[in-house]
């Protein structure tokens, strides 16, 4: 008994010391290069859930530490330190960068974020490191060549959008565009408003169990964009311009104006009389050198001492090199990236408002330039169509226009509002850390005007009407639009490690609300000579798009070895029928990290190696076909009927139909990650199957059906595979000389496996044109045409094509397939280095591969019934191709114009020279660089550049300039 009592006495005494013994430690976390304080950084007693975590100022307060336990900080990118607790009060501990990238890396995905080494889909993650260099004036530019699977082709006309495709998109007749989403907001009307200097990274979801989250919209990929944000540290203030000199590339390969003597000599003699004396290179006269200059200025900063902030302003002007066109946009950036209540709540801020001015040139005024005739002046000062030299004809203007007229004798401007934004909140509850609340409240407004004013003088202007009292009247018409684009999604978020165990459960709600309106008001001064009174203005109300989401996703992790990702997404749309309205869209995918299984763990040939395994399923709302499931009537002062002297207006019904559905795709994908040399050189290979069912496309109808003749239907299926590779490669990492290599290669074949249609009894649909069809077996888009028969000099033989059925007889039934528009291959390759520390150079190239292109330049002008114009009585130049050819008429549906379009790109090679010793300190920096974009093409096409749009139709289009510039980056 005494010795019970000895125990509880010697307890009793024990006890305020151990009590004592536990102490609070503060202290601050700073990083051990910049020795800025590191917010958000995890401080925990080692093997207890006794933890907090470093307010802005990288402070923190750790209560109940006894002396022995070790703390550990842990931050993402940073190496964990750990420190043995012996009664100190104050700490200052500095973390040290994790050398090995892979660990460090977070990218986005569908409504949050993972370490990617983590991630189980298909994710390219492009980065400021990882951006085009150069004159970028768009967002897309910083992409182009940049991610396997991603074709970017661009323009060049001023302001206009990229087309971008991921593995070759997955529809006929809807769109192939890819979602785009801006710090959680999936906007709508492209990104040419948007300051490329505002863009931080960009994840690609490109495998549907990496979008199946987005759903309806996933089909063709997901790029996930996000903005630079706000800063911790004291003021900084970046400067960045740029200024380009602006040229042609290449010109159109046509007759001289002494050649095309000669050639109407020959070939046209009874027209040589129409001939001038002069020698005019339209080409020339249409486009010139120009300039562009853009100019950036941020502020970053901790406003109030409490609230990461950034503020840009920047302003581009880019002049084209075709006359009249002319770019300019203004935009302004904020970024407010406050935490309260002990970074338990957070606020992520951004507003972005862009002002663009367009003036659109005549792009048709490229082909007149091509076909005009070399003799010929510009001016003609008898000439009654405002000084221009025209074709005029029995007192008629004829034939081709007057290519400089076209562009300086219309007026076609417009101006673009933009207001966009996101207001992100995170609430971490006090009570349940591990769970979060999430909401994302963003809109996308765009409103606009514009107004197209041709001279009534000019032969644009010349109206042969004999309802007119004169011919020359002009036009004058005005458009505006306001579109509104709404979104808001909540979710919960919940992680929890069980031992070994790592879960991670996402759930919540979407609802987006797109509403346009677009107003034409008809030419005016049509309207002045009582024309179509009642008609002249037309507002027109689409009734916009609804759509609503409920979504989740559980990640699982287990011994940091094996993941696995489930998502699922129930979507519904205004744009189909609402028996069809709602799906669902489930995804998965499986990762193995055997890297760290036993048998991988210490070997010192792979850094890394991580196999993936996913499905999933997406759909396609973007029906081309407004509302096509509605039955409604359309009213038409074309559409009348006659009362005695009355006529009356009538409403006619449309065509509809209530079974249309979705487009639906599913995707497979299993992908390889490896890594060597402690992660110096990674690579990533990944191999896709996709089927899309249930196509979009306009059909005939049977006999009354649906009233109409031809209408929106379900018909068919399309099949995708590939192949993506990336490779990243730290070739060289010393004091003097640092090297890295980026190259990516994509294979992508794509063909159409059903379409059940009655167009053609072998499920072909044609596309309104004379040189492709969508049929089983084939490409989309694919070339159908006759097959050229050539002499034994190798010139093709007018008219004769081979009989390749073999009935005695050349007629429809003899057309095949001859190539496609899409590349087999297309790859990127970008290097970048540094040496004797202050130089910098960079350089990207592109190549796509077995792209084919029908030459409509050469195809509807190479012929001498379009020189010698005997419909208009004029004559008209032509490309050299009509020596090669000489035929007398129009063989527009040879093969003998399917181009191989093969070719190599040099985008873009910079230096630039950072003055470090000058400015002498750490937080500033001057770095002057120079450079050419669009250097160098390599190809055997004939044609401006072999990259086209319109589905492989090179029908002339706007050159892109080859652009040498100077350029500032200041730092302060």
């Amino acid at each position: 008994m005494k010795t019970i009592y000895k125990k509880l006495l010697f307890l009793l005494l024990f006890l305020p010391f151990s009590v004592l013994a536990q102490g609070t430690v503060e202290g601050t976390v700073l990083d051990s290069k910049t020795n800025q304080p590191i917010p958000g950084v995890n401080v925990i007693i080692q093997g207890t859930g006794n933890g907090t975590s470093t307010d802005f100022e990288g402070k923190f307060k750790l209560p109940k530490v006894k002396k022995g336990d070790k703390i550990v900080f842990s931050y993402i990118g940073y190496k964990n330190s750990t420190i043995s607790y012996d009664s100190q009060k104050a700490l200052t501990v500095k973390l040290e960068e994790e050398s090995n990238q892979l660990q460090e890396v977070v990218i986005q995905v569908g409504y949050g974020s993972v370490k990617k080494k983590d991630a189980t889909g298909s994710v390219a993650l492009i980065t400021t490191k990882d951006f085009n260099k150069g004159a970028i004036t768009s967002v897309d530019g910083l992409l182009s060549g940049r991610a396997a699977g991603v074709v970017v082709t661009s323009s060049g006309t001023p302001g206009n959008d990229a087309t971008i495709r991921i593995r070759g998109g997955s529809s006929l007749l809807a769109s192939n565009d890819p979602l785009i989403v801006v710090d959680g907001l999936p906007i709508d009307g492209g990104m040419s408003a948007i300051n490329p200097n505002d863009i931080e990274s960009f994840s690609i979801l490109k495998d549907a169990s990496a979008t199946a989250i987005y759903g309806n919209r996933g089909s063709n990929g997901v790029i996930l964009i996000t903005t630079k944000k706000g800063s911790k540290k004291d003021m900084q203030v970046s400067f960045n311009t740029f200024t380009t000199l602006n040229t042609l590339a290449k010109k159109i390969d046509v007759y001289s104006a002494d050649e095309f003597r000669t050639l109407i000599n020959e070939k046209a003699p009874l027209k040589a009389g129409l001939l001038g004396n002069s020698k005019t290179d339209w080409q020339n006269e249409i486009f010139s050198n120009s300039y562009t200059s853009d100019i950036n200025l941020s502020i970053l900063g901790n406003l109030f001492k409490t609230v990461p902030s950034r503020l840009t302003i920047g302003n581009t002007d880019n002049n084209g090199i075709l006359e009249t066109s002319h770019f300019k946009r203004s935009t302004a950036s904020v970024a407010l990236n406050p935490s309260f209540l002990d970074n338990h709540l957070k606020f992520n801020v951004t507003g972005n408002y862009s002002y663009t001015y367009r003036q659109n040139a005549d792009e048709g005024a490229i082909g007149s330039a091509i076909s005009y005739d070399p003799t010929q002046t510009v001016y003609d000062p008898n000439s009654i169509y405002a000084g221009y030299t025209e074709w005029v004809i029995g007192g008629v203007p004829k034939g081709t226009s007057n290519p400089v007229s076209m562009l300086k004798e219309v007026r076609n401007i417009g101006n673009q509002y933009r207001l966009f934004g996101n207001i992100n909140i995170d609430y971490k509850f006090h009570f349940l850390p591990e769970l979060r609340a999430i909401i994302n409240a963003g809109m996308d407004n765009q409103h606009g005007d514009g107004s197209v004013r041709v001279n009534p003088l000019s032969r644009s202007g010349y109206n042969n009407s004999p309802l007119l009292p004169t011919s020359q009247i002009g036009s004058y018409s005005e458009t505006w639009f306001d579109n509104k684009n709404k979104n808001l999604n909540a979710q919960l978020n919940y992680t929890k490690a069980f031992g070994k165990l790592n879960v991670d459960v996402l759930g919540g709600y979407e609802y987006q609300q797109f509403d346009y309106q677009n107003y034409y008001s008809g030419n005016r001064k049509l309207f002045g000579y009582g024309m179509d009174e009642e008609n002249k203005e037309d507002v027109y109300t689409d009734p916009g798009n609804n759509l609503q989401a409920f979504f989740g996703r559980l990640n699982l992790g287990y011994n940091d070895k094996y993941l696995l990702t489930v998502n699922f997404r129930r979507d519904g749309s205004a744009r189909v029928s609402p028996v069809n309205k709602w799906a669902n869209f489930p995804g998965v995918a499986f990762a193995w990290k055997i890297k760290e299984e036993g048998f991988l763990k210490d070997s010192k040939t792979f850094s890394d190696l991580k196999l993936r395994l996913s499905y999933g399923e997406t759909g396609q709302q973007q029906v081309p076909f407004a509302l096509a499931w509605i039955k409604k009537y359309s009213t038409s002062g074309n559409n009348f009927y006659q009362f005695g002297n009355e006529f009356v207006i009538i409403s006619k019904p449309d065509g509809y139909n209530e079974a249309l559905k979705w487009e639906r795709s599913s995707k497979y994908n299993v992908g390889l990650d490896f890594g060597f040399i402690n992660n110096k050189l990674k690579a990533t290979v990944d191999g896709y199957f996709s089927k899309t069912n249930d196509l979009f496309a306009n059909t005939r109808r049977g006999a009354l059906q649906n009233l109409g003749v031809y209408g929106p239907t379900n018909v068919g299926s399309l099949e995708s595979k590939g192949v993506d590779f990336g490779l990243n490669f730290q070739a060289v990492q010393k004091d003097n000389f640092d090297l890295s290599l980026n190259y990516n290669l994509t294979y992508n074949h794509t063909e159409i496996t059903s379409l059940a249609t009655d167009n053609d009894p072998q499920g072909g649909v044609g596309l309104g044109a004379f040189a492709q069809i969508n049929k089983v077996g084939l490409a989309p888009f694919s070339y159908w045409l006759y097959e050229q028969v050539y002499d034994q000099n190798g010139k093709p033989i007018e008219g004769v094509f081979v009989d390749r059925n073999g009935d005695g007889k050349v007629d429809s039934s003899d057309k095949y397939n001859y190539k496609k528009p899409q590349a087999d291959v297309t790859m990127g390759f970008m290097v970048n280095a540094t040496f004797y520390k202050n130089w910098d150079f960079s350089m990207s190239w592109r190549a796509s591969l077995e792209n084919y292109v029908y030459d409509d330049v050469n195809a509807s002008r190479a012929f001498l019934g379009g020189i010698n114009d005997t419909f208009n009585g004029t004559v008209s130049n032509s490309p050299v191709d009509y020596t090669n050819t000489n035929f007398i008429a129009a063989s527009k549906q040879s093969d003998y114009y399917i181009k191989n379009a093969s070719f190599l790109k040099l985008d873009n090679v910079t230096l630039g020279y950072n003055f470090k010793s000058i400015l002498q300190s750490e937080k500033n920096s001057l770095r002057v660089y120079t450079g050419v974009q669009n250097v160098l093409t390599i190809t055997d096409y004939k044609g401006i550049d072999p990259e086209v749009f319109n589905n492989g139709i090179d029908g002339t289009i706007f050159p892109r300039a080859r652009m040498f510039m100077l350029g500032v980056n200041a730092n302060f």
